[in-house]
This record gives structure tokens, sequence and C-alpha cells, in this order.
């Protein structure tokens, strides 16, 4: 009896079903994963608030929005205000404030060298780049505001170049996927991580150095101090989203928060 040439050969479906099977269950696994973690909380971490730490000398500025009567976050914002904050966690002041039918996307916040505060709101034309709708400077210390003239406003935006410490140390910011970290590196190139968490998908977080250098202002929507020690210290200047429209939402190098190591507020008590 001659025997077929095929019949000595296995089969395939079982390969094919098994392929499949693993497939599966890779996926199932993956989407499990993200379930859980779109489920995750924020890292928790203190409000410098509850408990301001004196030690810490310098000033934030941020855009705090309001959404009216509704509260919805996800609503326009009916308007909000420029504020100030003592590094330190307290005290903090609203330096200017407006309405919707005064901006568009932004702010862009900068202070200058003598402690002033500059504030650039943009518009974004149909199929066209950013361009400058008007731009303040603001004496936090007075509270007086005067207008830059048209003939003197930027084109756009200005990207904030990457800072270093006054010794030369570098914080690197990180997130993918269920994980961020925040890294030290050395001017000799040595590194070391100042944190690392679980974090929800779609987490980011940016980060920059006081011009002093003796703590990082970092931006995971809330506005973060870390104090670079061993171990760190993080610690949550600001809980309220910042910043409108897509400003900065895309680009870390457009960030809506400024810094400086002057203490523009006077101390509390």
């Amino acid at each position: 009896m001659t025997q077929s040439p095929s019949s000595g050969l296995r089969p395939i479906w079982p390969y094919i079903g098994g392929g499949l099977v693993l497939a599966l269950a890779v996926g199932g696994y993956f989407l499990v994963r993200d379930l859980i973690a779109s489920g995750r909380p924020m890292p928790g971490f203190s409000l410098l608030a509850d408990a301001p730490d004196p030690s810490l000398h310098g000033t934030v500025a941020y855009f705090g929005v309001s959404f009216g009567a509704s509260g919805d976050p996800k609503a326009r914002p009916s308007g909000g205000c420029v504020r100030v904050v003592a590094a330190a966690g307290t005290p903090s002041k609203d330096v200017l404030c407006f309405d919707e039918e005064e901006f568009d996307t932004g702010p862009q916040l900068a202070f200058l060298p003598d402690g002033r505060l500059q504030v650039t709101m943009f518009s974004r034309p149909p199929e066209q780049p950013l361009m400058t709708a008007w731009q303040k400077i603001v004496d936090v210390r007075t509270g007086e505001t005067e207008d830059v003239p048209s003939t003197q406003l930027p084109e756009g935006p200005t990207a904030v170049e990457a800072t270093v410490s006054p010794t030369g140390e570098q914080i690197l910011a990180r997130s993918s996927g269920n994980s961020a970290e925040l890294v030290l590196v050395t001017a000799d190139g040595t590194s070391r991580t100042l944190w690392s968490g679980e974090v929800p998908l779609n987490y980011s977080i940016v980060a920059m150095w006081a011009p002093s250098g003796d703590w990082i202002l970092a931006c995971d929507t809330r506005l973060l101090i870390v104090t670079p020690g061993d171990p760190a210290v993080i610690r949550v200047l600001v809980a309220e989203p910042t910043g409108i429209g897509d400003f900065g939402e895309t680009d870390p190098l457009l960030p809506h928060y400024a810094v400086t190591d002057l203490d523009l507020l006077p101390a509390e008590g």
C-alpha cells in the first residue's frame, strides 16, 4: 500500500489555534494593565500649604482658570487669574485677572531680572502658528500693570531652554506607559533617581531648576516643589490646573509657569 506523501505531515491548525490563544492572552494582559493604569490615581504628595517650609526661597507664577458657576473643568474657562505663590507654600495672591473675552491660548509667563512679571497671551488663526495677542508687565510687589505697545510685541511664544543648576546638575523628567521618574544627572555624568512611581495612563511630567539650584519646579498638571536631598522630598505647591487652550500641553519648552529666586511676597506672621 502506497503512503501519501503528505500523510507524515502534522496538521497546522493546532499551531494556528495556539498562536491565536497566545495573541489573545497577550492582548488581554495589556488591556487589563491599561484598565488598571487608567484607574490609578495621581501620585500622592503632601501639600506645602498645609505645612509651609520657610527654608524654601523664591516665587512661582502660574495661571489659575475659573470655570464659572458650573465648575466643570471640561467646559471653556470663564476667566482666570495670574497668581504668584511663595515657594515656601504661602502666601499667595492674584496679580492679574481677566475674563474669557480677553484670552485664547496661554499665558506664557516670565520673570524679568527686577522681579516684574511678563504675561503674554496668544491667539491661533486658522491653520497658522500661535501669534501674540497682547503682553503686559506686572509689578508683583505693587500690583501696577503696564501694557506693552503693539510695536514691541514678539511674534509668538519664546521657547524656554532646558535649565541646569549652578553646579551643572540636570534634571530629567521621564514618563512612559504607567511609570514615571525624576532623575538627577551630575556634571560628571553620574545619575541618581530622585523619584519613580506608577502613574495613570497619559501621565506626563516636566521639570526645571529654580535659578538658585536649591530646588526644582516640576509640573504634572499640578506644580510640585522637589528638594533634591537624599532622600528627595516632593510636595504639591499648586493643585489646580494651569494654562488655557493647548498652550504648553504638547511642548514642554512652552511652560505656563515661571520661577524666580526673589522673595516677592511678604512672609506671613
